[in-house]
């Protein structure tokens, strides 16, 4: 397969242990990031709450800062995986009525609607999400020195309507980042309850989207754990970093024998060079 189908993703061995364990990689929101200027935009406070993103690079050669940073030369690993590695869930009208507590009318065709998060799970924990629909989450980066991208205007009003971009968070980064040659899973969530009354959902809605217009609503969780394929996770390749200890190593072994025996271990290439 071409390696422009592949990311890498630099952590620490007890994240590795994690994700090995669980089978998961864990989205954050945009107020969590190591730069603040992602957060912000030029209208909506608070907004990048909602936004949840996992970075990655599609830099193939070892990167001596983003060892340093993300993962350490004594204590870290280099994850690669490919692009769009996450689990497709069939999603039925049977798990749909039973979280609405109502009938839903089958319109498949004998085709279920598809998504990288079950449509039951979003509606159980209360927030919906169009990315997840749509399955489209990879982004690349684009580094700008550009303020109306950096601090982008996020909502659109006309009369008593309005609406929130929130598809425009998370894509643009200041030029100081750019060694990174990141690409970024984005997961934008609404929060939303439908398990009740369809006016009340609608009352609800419009309650939420308020609020957050104005920085007050809060996010429906600190994290999200996104489920890998089968297929993606046994492919795995994980670089130890360039210092790494005999025990350190051991543990990685270890780990990936016992969660994920397929993968495979491979020696940075700047063993005795750093």
């Amino acid at each position: 397969m071409d390696n422009n189908e592949y990311l890498y993703h630099y952590t620490n061995i007890e994240t590795l242990a994690l994700i090995l364990k669980n089978q998961t990689i864990r989205f954050n929101s945009l107020d969590k990031m190591d730069d603040l200027q992602e957060q912000q935009t030029a209208d909506i406070k608070n907004i990048g709450q909602f936004c949840y993103i996992s970075s990655w690079t599609d830099d193939s050669t070892e990167s001596i800062p983003m060892w340093n940073m993300y993962a350490s030369l004594n204590l870290g690993v280099r994850i690669k995986l490919r692009k769009n590695p996450f689990k497709i869930y069939n999603n039925t009208a049977e798990d749909l009525s039973k979280v609405i507590n109502a009938p839903v009318n089958d319109a498949s065709n004998g085709k279920p609607l598809q998504s990288i998060i079950p449509i039951a799970e979003m509606f159980s924990k209360g927030f919906f999400s169009a990315q997840a629909m749509s399955k489209e989450l990879l982004i690349k980066v684009e580094y700008t020195d550009d303020k109306e991208k950096l601090y982008p205007c996020l909502l659109s009003e006309e009369g008593e309507r309005f609406s929130i971009a929130l598809g425009e968070l998370g894509k643009y980064k200041n030029l100081h980042w750019k060694f990174q040659n990141e690409w970024r899973y984005i997961l934008t969530v609404f929060p939303f309850q439908l398990n009740q009354p369809l006016e009340t959902s609608l009352q609800s809605f419009q309650l939420t989207a308020n609020k957050m217009r104005y920085g007050i609503e809060k996010q429906p969780f600190p994290y999200y754990d996104m489920y890998l394929s089968d297929q993606a996770f046994s492919e795995m390749e994980i670089t130890l970093s360039p210092r790494i200890s005999a025990g350190s190593k051991v543990i990685v072994e270890s780990i990936v024998e016992k969660y994920n025996p397929s993968a495979t271990i491979n020696e940075s290439h700047l063993v005795g060079l750093i």
